[in-house]
């Protein structure tokens, strides 16, 4: 018999599942890749945390700590010998989700812009606040309730790369 898990549950055991397969692959390679972090380990109704107040249903997913930079986090903790719950848990404090217009994003991304594409603020440390990336662009952002979740058997709130 399945057995219901609540949404605090479900992301625990998510981050533990992606934590496992970066330490496979890290032990095997020697490195993992950023799509560990994204739907099929990670659904977007556990990660999605709120929309930018710009948001009109047109633009992009966006992680507010890139993926490249949790997962050198990963795997430089996995160099010290940290356990699957170290990582596991940096995957589930980190792993966020906000929606954001075009042109927020290109504020984020481009070059011309404040090029923090795959990359935090300077200065900015694991345990420091996550959204920092958005306050640098400027992107003010109202989180998504839980009623407003999208069904967790449904696609997902939003389409594209984040």
């Amino acid at each position: 018999m399945r057995r219901t898990y609540s949404r605090s549950e479900r992301l625990a055991r998510a981050s533990l599942r992606a934590a496992l397969n970066i330490r496979g692959l890290w032990e095997e390679k020697g490195s993992s890749d950023t799509r560990l972090l994204e739907g099929l380990l990670l659904p977007d109704d556990l990660v999605l945390a709120g929309r930018s107040r710009a948001w009109t249903g047109a633009g992009r997913r966006e992680h507010v700590v890139p993926r490249k930079v949790i997962l050198d986090e990963c795997h430089r903790l996995l160099g010290q010998g940290e356990g699957d719950d170290v990582i596991a848990a940096v995957i589930r404090d980190h792993v966020r989700i906000v929606l954001i217009t075009r042109e927020e994003c290109e504020r984020l991304d481009r070059r011309a812009g404040l090029g923090l594409r795959q990359r935090m603020p300077d200065g900015w440390r694991f345990g420091d606040d996550i959204h920092a990336r958005l306050a640098a662009a400027g992107i003010v952002w109202d989180p998504i309730l839980p009623e407003d979740m999208p069904d967790p058997g449904g696609a997902g709130a939003a389409s594209g790369a984040g």
